[in-house]
């Protein structure tokens, strides 16, 4: 892998069997298992495009290339920092295939319809702007709360960019599922897949998985359940998420 220079105020975690590089800030938003768990869950056919919308430290569209997938993709990040570290993730892992743009999605949605995606991802902000307890760090704060983009305006945006029969796929929190497919419905997307997100066994489902197709059918598939851990181990299926098959 390429040699890129890892500022002071950055970190270099190896992932994946030393298959997976991702520079990310020392302080502020880090990734976590979500987008993980969220890359695994799409599908993606050799000719498809996709944008990742919020794409921070450019975790989804970096691990999917590395994985294997060659498709054309696209990041899209309103922070600019977050935008900086992208672009030293797809160089030290030789991602080509990707292009990572600094922006606000809701400004730069009518330049990007020009080419419609077949596939749009999101690990989007859990938390409305005036709930939850408020991080003190800017970075963080951003990515968390609903601040620069609402459920509603990233339902629109996903819906405006993708083609017809497009899929868009998200993480979400349990306890907003109906708000998503409310606000999904009205704007043309039709909920198609749905995985709950155990962290686990015993416990209560706090997040789950998505997938919307515009101007879809009616018809949804309740996938199994995700489980996170076993005792305090990853289960098997997670553990299986950072190895990648030659």
């Amino acid at each position: 892998m390429t040699e890129v220079d890892v500022g002071r105020d950055e970190t270099l975690d190896v992932l994946c069997e030393d298959k997976l590089q991702i520079i990310q800030k020392k302080h502020g938003y880090r990734f976590s298992i979500d987008p993980i768990l969220l890359a695994n869950f799409i599908t993606l056919k050799k000719y498809e495009r996709l944008l990742d919308i919020g794409s921070g430290c450019g975790i989804i569209p970096v691990y999917l290339s590395r994985k294997g997938y060659k498709n054309e993709m696209l990041g899209i990040e309103i922070q600019r920092d977050l935008h900086d570290v992208s672009l030293k993730n797809r160089s030290i892992n030789h991602c080509e295939n990707i292009d990572f743009i600094y922006g606000d999605i809701t400004t730069m949605a009518q330049l990007l319809k020009k080419s419609p995606f077949h596939v749009v991802v999101s690990n989007p902000p859990y938390t409305k702007e005036k709930t939850g307890r408020k991080s003190p760090h800017h970075s963080r704060f951003v990515a968390r709360y609903e601040t620069f983009l609402d459920l509603q305006a990233l339902i629109a945006v996903s819906s405006a960019l993708l083609f017809k029969k497009g899929r868009f796929y998200v993480i979400y929190p349990s306890r907003r599922l109906g708000e998503l497919v409310d606000v999904a419905r009205s704007n043309k997307l039709e909920l198609k897949r749905l995985r709950p997100i155990y962290p686990r066994q015993d416990e209560a489902a706090n997040l789950f998985l998505a997938e919307f197709i515009k101007e879809g059918g009616i018809e949804v598939k309740i996938e199994q359940p995700l489980y996170i851990y076993d005792n305090s181990s990853y289960t098997d299926e997670i553990k299986g998420y950072y190895i990648f098959q030659d």
